[in-house]
């Protein structure tokens, strides 16, 4: 009898590499100047749509204080501000429906475009390792890096923060990196904290910050068309504020 075996699992393939991000990296400036517009405009769509509910409440009022008037019951004034205020909102809504798009599509298309700026700016190692590209300094400092021993590449980043010299950081950093874990003789995250630390986190909070912006607008908007409140929305945005402090 023939023996049969069982069938074998099939060769994975060779794993695609990750794409490269695309599109335009902001500097910090930049990004904290559009943080800062980006806020308002969600705070003026806000004030904008608590203006049109108030304006469809309105109506609602003045139904009710005219059949008040005329004598009708209580029930029935609930009732025809119920159906005028239905009314006044759907009409609101849709001749509103243009302008608020509008204002939302810049939000959106603001925090879409910061996909290749929030991935250079991961981390610290990673702003730390664009320092002096290209830069014959930078080449240079690779090579006495290279040669020097570990309490000398020790000696030079206290050197790299003390002056604070980017350059001198990203060559120890790229060094430090190509050393196996346990024979590094410095953290290159402390090092790249230390010198490029409060310009990544300033980048990754203003980043942040725009989306949140994006997602305010959007909830707000929602929660207007629906005509109620979207409690798991807005846990979501409170989780995710990058204001939020930590209990």
């Amino acid at each position: 009898m023939a023996q049969t075996f069982p069938d074998l699992p099939p060769i994975p393939n060779d794993p695609e590499p990750a794409p490269i991000t695309a599109g335009k990296l902001l500097p910090k400036g930049e990004l904290i100047d559009l943080a800062a517009f980006a806020a308002k405009r969600a705070e003026k769509l806000g004030q904008t749509i608590a203006a049109l509910t108030a304006g469809a409440e309105a109506r609602a009022a003045d139904v009710a204080k005219s059949l008040a008037a005329a004598g009708f019951d209580p029930k029935a004034q609930a009732d025809a501000a119920d159906k005028a205020r239905a009314k006044a909102r759907q009409e609101i809504i849709a001749a509103s429906s243009e302008a608020r798009w509008a204002e939302i599509r810049q939000l959106v298309a603001a925090a879409d475009g910061l996909a290749l700026t929030e991935a250079l700016y991961a981390s610290p190692q990673a702003v730390l390792a664009r320092a002096g590209l290209g830069d014959a300094r930078r080449t240079d400092l690779m090579a006495q890096v290279a040669g020097a021993g570990p309490a000398e590449v020790r000696q030079l980043a206290m050197l790299a923060v003390a002056t604070k010299d980017v350059v001198l950081g990203a060559a120890i950093q790229s060094v430090n990196d190509r050393l196996p874990r346990r024979d590094r003789p410095i953290s290159s995250a402390e090092l790249a904290d230390a010198l490029v630390g409060e310009e990544a986190r300033a980048v990754s909070t203003a980043i942040a910050a725009i989306k949140d912006a994006a997602q305010r607008a959007l909830n707000a908007n929602r929660e207007f068309e629906a005509g109620k409140v979207r409690p798991v929305d807005r846990v979501k945005l409170a989780l995710n504020n990058p204001n939020r402090k930590e209990a």
